[in-house]
């Protein structure tokens, strides 16, 4: 598992081509309370541009496996999830029990346990960035660069639908 571990901090820096064209990159995980998972980036198609940014449809597939052991080489079937670009309301967006969610983000500053997983998926999408470190100082420096505040709110919120998101 020490293996696992180092090796899902010690990646090099991967970018994605405009379209995702690589064969899926896989995006780092973590390990919490015995378990370990990571994603697996399928796809990416713009539903929406708007002045307030761009709205992606991601196809992620995950997986899961006990800390003690190695991870499969299979994923779980792909799910369809949301992003939203933008330097002003960045989001993650995903359905769960028939309630659509927005998971509002802060790319460079603060983040929390239950909004940790979305990140590597909304660099991946948003900058064609893949790991391992999203949280370091170094990605604080690229997220003011890109012109993020850093003092963004981290807030889940309803949405009666995906594109409200963009209001």
């Amino acid at each position: 598992m020490l293996k696992l571990l180092a090796g899902m901090m010690g990646l090099t820096p991967v970018l994605l081509s405009a379209q995702a064209t690589l064969a899926s990159p896989i995006l780092p995980g973590r390990c919490h309370m015995g378990t370990c998972w990571d994603s697996q980036f399928i796809s990416k198609t713009v539903v929406d541009k708007t002045d307030r940014g761009t709205l992606y449809r991601v196809q992620i597939a995950h997986r899961s496996w006990p800390m003690e052991s190695d991870p499969s080489d299979n994923f779980g079937e792909p799910q369809t999830n949301y992003v939203l670009c933008s330097t002003q309301k960045p989001a993650y967006i995903f359905e769960s029990d028939g309630t659509v969610y927005a998971h509002l983000l802060n790319p460079g500053g603060d983040w929390f346990g239950y909004n940790q997983g979305d990140y590597p998926v909304y660099w991946a999408t948003c900058h064609n960035f893949v790991g391992p470190n999203f949280f370091s100082d170094e990605m604080t420096e690229k997220a003011r660069s890109l012109g993020y505040p850093l003092d963004l709110p981290s807030d889940q919120i309803e949405l009666t639908k995906v594109t409200d998101i963009l209001e």
